[in-house]
């Protein structure tokens, strides 16, 4: 008789404990992964890409004791490296051209827009110490900002007064 009642309050072995456990596993971390929006890994990556063009500059102009810019244009989602003067575009060292980011027309950016800039005339310029200037020609005396967007969200790049130092928020 007491043989009978242990087959009555059967219950789960380890393993199919183990197997359960290892298929709730797998269906979160495919739920996590399918579930992250594309737009805030591409709002990043274009951080990425301004805060590496804001460190080039800086390094340009230590390098080459010459001022080195960077100036954006809000309306078209877009900015331009430049050296010395805005007239004189800046190289971009992947492509070797000119240094021109249009979010617009760049397939991986398409979405991203520069909602705004605390910069004075939306440039960022670096002297030969590196300390970065606005565009009226005085030198930082607060964190300079970008700030990008995809729509929904979006990240700031801070420029740091002083040192020139490149962040993202």
């Amino acid at each position: 008789m007491g043989i009978n009642k242990m087959k009555q309050y059967r219950g789960f072995t380890l393993i199919e404990l183990v197997i359960l456990l290892s298929i709730i596993g797998i269906m979160a971390v495919t739920a996590m992964v399918s579930g992250s929006p594309k737009g805030i890994i591409r709002l990043h990556a274009a951080c990425q890409k301004l805060s590496t063009d804001l460190r080039y500059m800086q390094q340009m102009a230590m390098s080459e004791q010459v001022r080195f810019g960077i100036s954006f244009n809000t309306a078209n989602e877009s900015y331009f490296g430049y050296r010395g003067t805005t007239a004189t575009k800046a190289t971009d060292p992947q492509t070797q051209g000119n240094l021109d980011v249009n979010f617009a027309s760049l397939g991986e950016f398409k979405e991203i827009g520069i909602a705004s800039t605390n910069l004075s005339g939306n440039i960022i310029e670096f002297d030969s110490a590196g300390i970065p200037y606005g565009g009226n020609g005085v030198a930082l005396s607060s964190q300079g900002v970008v700030m990008l967007t995809d729509g929904t969200n979006s990240k700031t790049v801070r420029i740091e007064a002083e040192t020139g130092k490149v962040s993202i928020q």
